[in-house]
Parts: C-alpha cells; sequence; structure tokens
C-alpha cells in the first residue's frame, strides 16, 4: 500500500490481531503475540507473524443446526414413511415446496434432489433438447452446461463483465441462431445478473429464460426475488448453500401448466395436481429425511441472510480503506444480494504488479482465506470435447455447426478473472 497512514498489515492488524488478540489472551495464548509489533511490517509468507494465527479463524461451522432439526429428522425416521411419490399435503417434501414457494413470491414450488437434476428438469419441461442451443455463460458451476450437454443440445458459452463476473448481456445477441431456445444467465457468488437487459432480449427474440439461482438463495432483483424473474428459476440444496439439505434443489415458477410439467417429470411423470395429464418423466425426489432437514434449515434462512447483510457492509466498509482489492460491482437493478461466494477484483498494480496467485497464496499464510473461485472458464474446459466427440453430437450437428461453435467457444475476459 502505499497510504503510510494505513499500510495493509497496519488495516489487518487493526481489524483482526486486536479482536483475535483478546479472545487468546483469556485462553493463555497472549504469547502468539510476541514480537508482533516489530514484525507487523513483514509478511507471514516471508516469515512474519500471520495476522491471524492458527486456531483464530474467524469463520462459522456450518451447517446450523439445533436439537430441534435432528428431532424432525428424526420423526421422519420414526414415521416408516421413506419415500415420497403421492404429491400428498401430509408429505414433507410437499410441505417445504409450499414454504419455499411463499418466501420466493412464486406460485409453485418443485423438490428435486440436486441443483443439477433442477436445471435439467427445467430444461426437459421447456422441451429443449436435440439440436437446441442454450445461452449461457462460461463463468459458472459445471452442472449449467452439463445439463444442456446432456439433453444433446449445445451450451453457447457468454464471456463475463468484468465488473460484475456476470454473463455479458451485451454479447447475447450476437450469438443467438435459428436454434437457440433459451437463455440460462447464473446468478454467481449471489450476485445478480443483468435480468432488465436479458429479459428484453429473451422478449424481442421470442425466448425463455432459465434463471440458475443455485447460489442466490434470496437475492433479489428489483425487490423481486431471484429464480422469478424469468420463465422458471432453479435451486440448489447442497450442503454449501445458505439454505442446505445436504444434497436437494428446486425448481419455481408461475405457470401451472409449466410447473406442472417439471414436478410430473421428477416424479416419473405423475401428474402433480391429480388431472390426470401425461407427462414424460424420471425420479428426481427428494427423501424426506432431506425434507425435514430443509423445513428446519428454512427456519433461520432470514436471519441467516440478514445477518450476511450486515457483515457485507462492514467488509465493504473496511475494503474501502484499501486501494486494489475491491468489490465487484452490481447491476442497478439488483435490491439484495446473495451470499455464496464473495467475489473481489484485485489490482496488481496496487501491490508492486504482484501476481494474483501469489497474492491469494500471501493471504493465506496470513490465515485469511481466499479461495480460487467457482469452476471458471467452462468453455475451455476438456469435457466439452467430450461431448463433440460423442456419436449422437456428430450425428444431431453438422460438421460445420460444431467446427463454428469451436471457433465461437471464445471468452477472453473469464480467463482473466477466473
Amino acid at each position: 500500500m502505499k497510504n503510510k497512514s494505513l499500510t495493509r498489515r497496519t488495516f489487518v492488524k487493526k481489524t483482526s490481531i486486536g479482536a483475535a488478540g483478546a479472545a487468546l489472551a483469556t485462553n493463555g495464548f497472549i504469547s502468539v503475540y510476541s514480537n508482533v509489533l516489530q514484525d507487523i511490517e513483514k509478511p507471514a509468507i516471508l516469515g512474519g507473524i500471520p495476522v491471524r494465527p492458527k486456531g483464530s479463524d474467524l469463520g462459522v461451522s456450518w451447517p446450523v443446526y439445533d436439537d430441534t432439526d435432528v428431532q424432525m429428522y428424526l420423526d421422519a425416521f420414526k414415521s416408516k414413511r421413506w419415500s415420497e411419490y403421492s404429491n400428498s399435503g401430509k408429505e414433507l417434501s410437499v410441505q417445504f415446496e409450499k414454504e419455499f414457494a411463499e418466501l420466493m413470491g412464486a406460485g409453485y414450488c418443485a423438490t428435486t434432489n440436486s441443483g443439477t437434476d433442477a436445471l435439467d428438469a427445467a430444461q426437459r419441461a421447456l422441451d429443449i433438447g436435440p439440436g437446441d442451443e442454450v445461452i449461457t455463460q462460461t463463468n459458472t458451476f459445471i452442472a449449467t452446461a452439463q445439463t444442456t450437454f446432456n439433453l444433446y443440445a449445445l451450451p453457447v458459452f457468454i464471456d463475463s463483465d468484468p465488473e460484475t463476473f456476470m454473463i455479458n448481456s451485451d454479447l447475447i445477441e450476437e450469438r443467438i441462431t435459428p436454434n437457440t431456445r433459451a437463455i440460462l444467465p447464473v446468478h454467481i457468488g449471489g450476485a445478480a445478473a443483468d435480468m432488465d437487459k436479458i429479459m428484453a432480449i429473451a422478449q424481442k427474440h421470442n425466448l425463455v429464460v432459465i434463471e440458475d439461482a443455485c447460489q442466490a438463495h434470496m437475492g433479489e432483483w428489483r425487490n423481486r426475488k431471484l429464480g422469478t424473474i424469468g420463465n422458471l428459476g432453479c435451486f440448489s440444496f447442497q450442503e454449501g448453500k445458505s439454505l442446505c439439505g445436504g444434497e436437494g434443489g428446486a425448481v419455481i415458477g408461475n405457470d401451472d401448466n409449466l410447473m406442472a410439467r417439471v414436478d410430473g417429470y421428477t416424479n416419473n411423470g405423475r401428474d402433480p395436481r391429480g388431472q390426470r395429464r401425461s407427462f414424460p418423466g424420471s425420479n428426481y425426489r427428494i427423501t424426506p429425511f432431506v425434507a425435514a432437514t430443509l423445513l428446519g434449515q428454512i427456519r433461520r434462512l432470514e436471519v441467516q441472510s440478514a445477518l450476511r447483510d450486515e457483515n457485507c457492509l462492514y467488509l465493504e466498509k473496511l475494503l474501502s480503506g484499501i486501494k486494489g482489492v475491491r468489490p465487484t460491482k452490481k447491476y442497478t437493478g439488483q435490491t439484495r444480494r446473495a451470499y455464496y461466494e464473495y467475489q473481489l477484483i484485485y489490482e496488481k498494480e496496487y501491490f508492486n504488479n504482484l501476481s494474483k496467485a501469489k497474492f491469494q497464496q500471501a493471504m493465506r499464510a496470513e490465515g485469511i482465506g481466499f479461495g480460487n473461485g467457482i469452476d471458471s472458464s467452462l468453455h475451455l474446459d476438456p469435457f466439452i470435447e467430450t461431448y463433440l466427440n460423442m456419436r449422437a453430437f456428430q450425428k444431431i450437428f453438422s460438421k460445420e455447426r460444431l467446427d463454428k461453435y469451436r471457433k465461437e467457444n471464445i471468452c477472453p475476459v473469464n480467463e482473466i478473472i477466473g
């Protein structure tokens, strides 16, 4: 840092060592801080004392549960109803679907056994299949594209906005072809994609929109929950998510017939409304044990989300005192952020051109958790060629189309931020 009044280590010392030191002193570990003052400007990676010594982690053990959660799980176990498929209001999965739909402000919810299967069921309900194309982003978890490939359709990767890390909506229209059926934006990390632009493009070209909100529980766009802006919204309840059931997922939406197709597909084609309508289907049902876990977790979701909002404001206030590390920008329509991973922009010129990898290494040495982000730059992943070389893909798509797909599969911005 060039600012002599607030060096990097002084900043972290003031915000971490003081609090951690007080806690450690009560446990007889104050000796950890001996010689701190003389080494305060020496980074831990070069042999200095970490600003957050081992054992002073400020993180929270996750998931959070109490005895009532355990009892709800045991009640599900003792009921001897270990499989739910009748769409009865007595079933825990149906009870959770009702609660989650109400919380999201959606008309309907269909649970699945993972976020991956939520994405799959949503695309199948919209009859996306062989020969179709779905526009999505490269900065996302592999399941976003994998589920499209599994339908023998092409996920068309769009580069990222360098300031938000979201899909660059200005690049979408140039990739639309006569075979494009849908746009699948991802609210990566919990921040919102530019849904105003995306919905306008979809309307102009008569496309459907499926929101991948698997990491965006409780996030909002113009005071509406993410996942309710497009035709369908998909969520994951995997252990690391803000609302977790170990594994699990859901699709939400407001169109009765469309959501009946989703619900029917997840439950071997059974009509969830009992109107004897016939649907294609598979078995993506959750167990009552997962439903019981989710019913316990959903009780505290808003309180936890509000605390994340508060912590984020505090963090960003502190970060404003440091040049070279700043939060990603948000679009004006984002009225609430969700927090799966907190994304930062690193500007190496403020750190003597230290590479991003070395900066991350240095921060970890200080005891500050810096991850590597989410599975990014999918357009470079070798799994793409695995699909394109499958006999079915070569039968469905012409050689010219696949060659063009490879040639256009360029996302240079995301390779920098990834």
